[in-house]
């Protein structure tokens, strides 16, 4: 229960952000400005999405029997998850990691904070959702393709907004 409440705190506080950015994007000319705002606006609704979901899922298990759980934004079973199906329209780079290369972009002592999904490379160092290299857990250098399609199946529009900067291999 508590855990519900700070979702519902933290999901308060996003809804907070974004009005008070809608008022500064219309109250100045600053083009640089307004793209910082509408930036900020696009990881806030992201945020909000993601925890829409964790919300919803715990609704689910907390009212249907473990065996009677619909299962909640899962890819179908015995599809893998390739980089041009995760996101088509991404160009990833040429530079290459190993799972091992992965893990030293953990975002510590001034790194760059990398993640990994189907097979591309993400730098989420400047990510609202990835403040501190963590995400709800989640620690930066790691391949998080299992967690990704878990929680965000179908909402590729997360990562079109990382920054590509290779292939895993």
């Amino acid at each position: 229960m508590q855990n519900i409440r700070m979702l519902q705190q933290q999901v308060n506080s996003l809804i907070t952000q974004a009005r008070q950015d809608i008022y500064s994007i219309s109250a100045t000319s600053d083009p640089t400005a307004k793209q910082v705002k509408l930036q900020r606006i696009w990881d806030a609704l992201t945020s909000i999405q993601f925890l829409n979901d964790l919300l919803a899922a715990h609704a689910a298990s907390s009212i249907a029997p473990a065996n009677d759980r619909p299962p909640m934004n899962t890819m179908p079973a015995g599809q893998p998850i390739s980089p041009t199906a995760a996101n088509p329209a991404v160009a990833v780079p040429n530079q290459t990691f190993t799972i091992q290369d992965l893990a030293n972009y953990d975002g510590k002592n001034g790194r760059p904070a990398y993640v990994a999904v189907s097979g591309v490379v993400y730098d989420v160092t400047n990510n609202r959702a990835w403040a501190a290299a963590t995400h709800f857990g989640l620690v930066s250098g790691r391949d998080y393709t299992q967690e990704f399609a878990s929680c965000h199946a179908g909402q590729q529009s997360i990562l079109a907004t990382l920054p590509v900067v290779g292939r895993l291999i």
